[in-house]
């Protein structure tokens, strides 16, 4: 069991409609990658938040991350990767679902592209095929070269 196979059964939960279990079993790759990049004694916490901050570019839009790139990005008053770490991550991994505090808004493919609508309120509203660029960063991020043969950090 991998990184790696943890991102094969997320797209397959992905492509079955299991979109929550598709976030769990990214989230578990997205914190041990960056453990890789982070690794002890960096705290889990801090570890998986710098991964995420240097990556939300293309978290959010699908875009390349410019090279160095570590911007807070807040919902409201709270950082974007403290949104992923605390409200999704943590809630999934220990309460078995999501917070309260975030909803995940459908997709739906408009003009060959998936859309849907991100808001900041409570709750926060997040496209839920965020979680494909998650997964296009676990895939191309040089930590994970030996895993899937690409680099693209």
């Amino acid at each position: 069991m991998s990184i790696k196979d943890r991102i094969a059964e997320a797209e397959i939960l992905w492509n079955k409609g299991y979109k929550e279990g598709a976030w769990s079993l990214v989230l578990i790759a997205v914190a041990a990658t960056a453990r890789k990049r982070y690794p002890q004694p960096t705290p889990d916490n801090e570890a998986f938040k710098s991964f995420v901050r240097s990556y939300i570019p293309t978290i959010l839009h699908g875009k390349p991350s410019p090279k160095g790139f570590d911007a807070k990005i807040t919902f409201d008053d709270k950082p974007f990767e403290d949104i992923l770490y605390e409200n999704l991550r943590c809630h999934l991994l220990h309460e078995a679902e999501i917070s309260k505090l975030v909803t995940f808004s459908e997709s739906k493919i408009i003009n060959g592209k998936l859309q849907a609508t991100l808001s900041v309120g409570k709750p926060n509203h997040l496209p839920d095929f965020l979680v494909l660029h998650l997964i296009k960063v676990i895939k191309e991020v040089e930590e994970n070269s030996d895993l899937f043969g690409t680099v693209k950090s």
